[in-house]
């Protein structure tokens, strides 16, 4: 984002230049959510095929478990019946087998394989398999164990067999062809990883993408900082349109910018109106000494005279720019509680001295208000010096201090809810009507007809105290009727404290000396 100013063109800062070795907060971000997503996928990668490898344990046991059960029945139920050998009861177990896909049975007499069923996936008849099955055999028991078969692990259940009135031993061997379900389960876990792989590098692109717009006021932020100087104070930031944190920043920053814009433009103002304002009286004074004749005692005097008023006026005009000046500062309304009953009278006293005139009051306006008192004061002594000087003596001049509501008064639109009105009205010789809509501006000034000249300041510092108050001003001027002057602000009351009454005392004891 560049604009285009008078004076030498800026190079232009690119809002994704990073400097070497600097990480940005884009990068930090998108690595931070991908690490977070690879723990997740990891964690529940693991968790899930952790389980699936403990349940398909647990299920082969259980299925070879339920096999010598049924071994175990059988032989229990032909010996309820009628004895059987032990050929006869390991062929009849392995015939009632019916193995699965995974399933292989084989039954050994005195180590050599005798009985199998048909049909079976794979055989245990292989001598090396033999090998293994004599060597895990244990007399009396059924071990769950481990056999190797083709060069794949199988889980089996090898159960020691005897038979009463038989000398032999029988063995009784089911074998489940884990390894082929544990590979399916790892090719179930390369698939589950590939897929992760697959959707954080997604992840990676969109969180790329998604974030550069999202850091993209982030990167103009910067670039304006960096180009930002007193001469130059229009970059702004492109604000998202979504409505999150970085958009509240940017907007935020815009809104600084706007502040500190405002502060140098009124800096700037002042400093003209002062230097402007200020050479006229220098140069009378400059040009009264320059003519002055130093051995003539009058033209002295007069020379002392013009220099003092031209004096006074310069302080009058430094104050009331000081005021101007001070208009946007926080600090230039200090709200408090406000007497609106006392208020009336209290500038009356203060604006009756300023001419001889006919004052009076009309003050129907009560309780308590936030507003700065010293500064509707101020602006209340400012519109009454000018009725003085823009009315003749003796001629009548109405304060009113008021409250009004959700109604219209003459001249007046719609103030709002409760609002304050403060107005003076005079019998002087009015407004022209073309200068109305800018006669609260600066250095703005009527002929008054007056020798007493003001500095054009006084009505704008008016306007100033009444938006510091968040009101506006208000005025209503017919040429030579009359004007009326008023400041409309809002009335923010004071809550009343309740009163408490006071905890009647406890009586006092009587007094034991009285009764000596």
């Amino acid at each position: 984002m560049t604009h285009e100013r008078g004076g030498p063109e800026r190079p232009h800062r690119s809002s994704s230049a990073v400097l070497p070795g600097r990480r940005t907060v884009r990068g930090r971000v998108l690595a931070m959510m991908l690490a977070f997503m690879l723990v997740g996928l990891t964690a529940a990668g693991t968790v899930t095929y952790t389980s699936q490898f403990e349940t398909l344990e647990d299920r082969v046991d259980l299925e070879l478990r339920q096999e010598i059960d049924e071994l175990t029945l059988l032989a229990q139920q032909s010996m309820d019946q009628s004895p059987a050998g032990l050929d006869q009861l390991l062929k009849s177990a392995t015939a009632a087998v019916v193995p699965g896909q995974y399933e292989s049975v084989l039954a050994l007499v005195d180590g050599a394989p005798r009985y199998q069923p048909d049909d079976l996936p794979f055989s245990l008849s292989d001598q090396a398999v033999l090998e293994q099955i004599r060597g895990l055999r244990v007399p009396g028991r059924t071990v769950f164990v481990d056999l190797t078969v083709d060069g794949e692990i199988h889980r089996a259940a090898v159960a020691s067999v005897t038979v009463a009135g038989d000398d032999r031993e029988g063995t009784f061997v089911v074998a489940n062809r884990i390894s082929v379900q544990r590979d399916a389960i790892w090719m179930s876990a390369g698939i589950f990883a590939a897929t992760s792989f697959g959707v954080l590098l997604l992840a990676a692109i969109a969180g790329h993408l998604v974030s550069g717009r999202l850091m993209r006021p982030l990167g103009e932020l910067r670039e304006a900082t960096e180009s930002i100087t007193p001469d130059d104070l229009e970059m702004r930031v492109t604000v998202p349109e979504a409505d999150d944190d970085v958009a509240a920043l940017a907007r935020t920053f815009n809104t600084m910018l706007d502040r500190i814009g405002d502060g140098f433009v009124e800096q700037r103002r002042f400093m003209s109106d002062v230097s402007h304002e200020l050479r006229t009286p220098l140069t009378i004074i400059r040009g009264t000494f320059e003519t002055t004749d130093p051995t003539d005692p009058e033209d002295v005097s007069e020379s002392r005279q013009i220099a003092l008023e031209e004096v006074e006026r310069m302080d009058k005009l430094v104050t009331d720019l000081s005021t101007l000046a001070k208009a946007r500062r926080p600090d230039f309304i200090r709200t408090a509680p406000v007497d609106l009953e006392r208020f009336g009278p209290r500038v009356l006293a203060r604006i009756e001295h300023l001419g001889a005139r006919v004052w009076t009051l009309e003050s129907d306006a009560d309780g308590t208000a936030l507003a700065d008192s010293d500064r509707l004061i101020q602006a209340v002594v400012q519109l009454a010096a000018n009725a003085v000087r823009f009315s003749a003596e003796g001629s009548a001049i109405r304060l009113r201090v008021t409250t009004i509501g959700r109604r219209r008064l003459p001249g007046i639109a719609d103030a709002g809810p409760r609002s304050i009105l403060i107005s003076l009205r005079d019998e002087g010789a009015g407004v022209p009507t073309d200068r109305l809509d800018t006669i609260f501006e600066r250095f703005v000034q009527v002929d008054s007809g007056s020798s007493v000249s003001g500095s054009g300041l006084g009505l704008s510092i008016v306007r100033a105290i009444a938006e510091g108050h968040g009101g506006r001003v208000h005025v209503d001027s017919q040429p030579g009727v009359g004007s009326e002057f008023s400041l409309i602000l809002p009335l923010f009351e004071v809550p009343p404290v309740p009163s408490v009454p006071p905890r009647p005392s406890a009586p006092s004891p009587p007094d034991s000396r009285r009764y000596a």
